[in-house]
């Protein structure tokens, strides 16, 4: 009975680590947002991953994401993720300056907030996750409309989500 409520908190903290990755704050000022390392992440994407826990067994997700950019060093993000046992849903804001990313985010369904902070350019953000009794490393590349995220966090019940979204022909 204890290890499923312990296992949602995995999973929302995987989830966590995913919304550091896609997220950003909007700017009120419309802006060009075809430039910085942001840019072309504006719209809807969808796709699968997987979570493996620290027993090595795997589940699968599916995911959706949906970026918004209003500054091209900014970057607001909201993020939806499913597999058969469990539901997460990230909200993320970053900002980017000098080639770096500082950002928060929280996972709606489990009420836990954290940071993000790494390195960001021209499609590829590298960065650390960190929350509550969390620390993970994210790897994000963007190349058109197809995204890959890597999150690995070695010492939690979830050690891996590797997650492959393409954009929406829509939102371009």
């Amino acid at each position: 009975m204890h290890a499923e409520p312990y296992r949602g908190r995995g999973l929302s903290r995987v989830a966590v680590v995913l919304a550091g990755l896609f997220a950003g704050p909007a700017a009120s000022a419309p802006a060009d947002i075809s430039t910085g390392p942001f840019a072309g992440l504006s719209g809807v994407w969808g796709g699968v991953g997987t979570v493996t826990y620290a027993s090595g067994t795997k589940e699968r997700l599916r995911c959706r994401v949906q970026y918004v950019q209003n500054n091209p060093d900014n970057l607001q993000q909201a993020l939806r993720c499913a597999s058969d046992s469990y539901n997460f849903q990230i909200n993320a804001y970053f900002d980017h300056a000098n080639g770096k990313i500082a950002g928060v985010w929280s996972e709606v369904t489990q009420d836990v907030r954290g940071t993000l902070t790494g390195a960001a350019e021209a499609g590829h953000i590298v960065g650390n996750l960190q929350g509550p009794g969390f620390v993970a490393e994210i790897v994000v590349d963007t190349k058109g409309n197809r995204q890959r995220v890597t999150i690995t966090a070695e010492l939690q019940e979830i050690r891996a989500v590797d997650i492959t979204v393409r954009k929406s022909s829509q939102s371009r």
